[in-house]
């Protein structure tokens, strides 16, 4: 090999180094609850410096909840960068998806169907959140405050988050199993809802987390707004921030125009968002209400983006 080859060939072993140590972090992975006979898991990023904070974001991927799992690396990566960049502990989580193999889509005929299946993954984050209380917050690998632990998805990973949130508020299910003075420090939600059968969302027992939303203003199949028959409705991020400022909870709303659910991989691109949002209200603990459009025309298309929840039987 001569000089000049030599010196292309260590400069390419320098990159892949250099690409590699963005993943230099250790991963554990954990068993954090055993459903129906099933086992749920979630890998745990640990940053090679953690922030003094000694934050924790745990991950819901996005799907439809008929399909996605932790190891989806197009949606998790993008978070284990940013993680390790901000000295977070990630935590990407399995939850069960209720859709799977589900073949009505109908809103008529599936309203329960989609009912079970929020329910079933928000209860999955929530158990996933009461295994890192029990387990993880002080180990040889990192320590984790409980004041500082934020959760966050896209799309049906988004509703999930929020709907652990409004059920923690009100302490439904189980999340009566946690402490009762345990709070999330925060919500982030790329395209989400949550479902309520109890007609407006009310926080009953405590009031919501400070809450980031981020959703396009165009998308029909996490309905930005919402859809509702009697009681029974799906509440997309334009109803929810609307509630949020009646009753002065700190929220921010960031308002695609014109985008569809393209909002629901946001996160990839806007970290600045996200920067500000974990730095003002999860860490200065700052009680602000922000409402604020975005008109990008280099936001990327994706086709999946213009489905309608009758769609999602094509999802595999």
């Amino acid at each position: 090999m001569n000089k000049k080859n030599f010196s292309k060939f260590l400069l390419t072993c320098m990159v892949v180094v250099a690409a590699l140590g963005a993943f230099a972090q250790q991963k554990l992975t954990y068993e954090y609850v055993v459903r129906n006979g099933e086992p749920l898991k979630m890998d745990v990023y640990v940053p090679t410096v953690q922030d003094a904070h000694k934050p924790c974001l745990i991950f819901a991927f996005g799907g439809g909840f008929v399909s996605g799992s932790r190891n989806d690396t197009s949606q998790v990566n993008p978070m284990v960068r940013w993680a390790e960049k901000h000295g977070f502990v990630l935590v990407a989580l399995d939850y069960r998806l209720g859709l799977k193999g589900v073949e009505n889509f109908t809103i008529a005929s599936g309203i329960q169907k989609f009912r079970n299946a929020i329910d079933m993954a928000a209860e999955d984050m929530l158990s996933c959140t009461d295994y890192i209380l029990k387990n993880l917050l002080n180990t040889p690998q990192f320590t984790i405050n409980p004041q500082h632990i934020v959760i966050m998805g896209s799309s049906a990973g988004a509703i999930t988050a929020l709907q652990a949130d409004y059920m923690l508020g009100n302490r439904f299910g189980v999340a009566q199993a946690l402490p009762s003075d345990f709070r999330y420090a925060g919500v982030m939600s790329f395209a989400g809802a949550i479902f309520s059968d109890k007609g407006s969302v009310k926080y009953r027992v405590q009031p919501p987390a400070p809450t980031l939303f981020c959703h396009g203003t165009e998308d029909k199949l996490v309905f930005y707004k919402k859809i509702q028959i009697f009681n029974i409705g799906l509440f997309g991020s334009n109803t929810l921030a609307r509630r949020f400022e009646k009753f002065d909870y700190p929220y921010i709303i960031r308002r695609y125009e014109g985008v569809a659910h393209e909002a629901a991989a946001a996160y990839v691109r806007d970290t600045l968002a996200i920067n500000e949002f974990i730095d003002d209200y999860v860490f200065k603990g700052r009680k602000l209400q922000q409402d604020i459009t975005i008109q990008d025309p280099d936001i990327p298309y994706f086709s999946w983006a213009r489905y309608k929840v009758r769609d999602l039987k094509r999802v595999k």
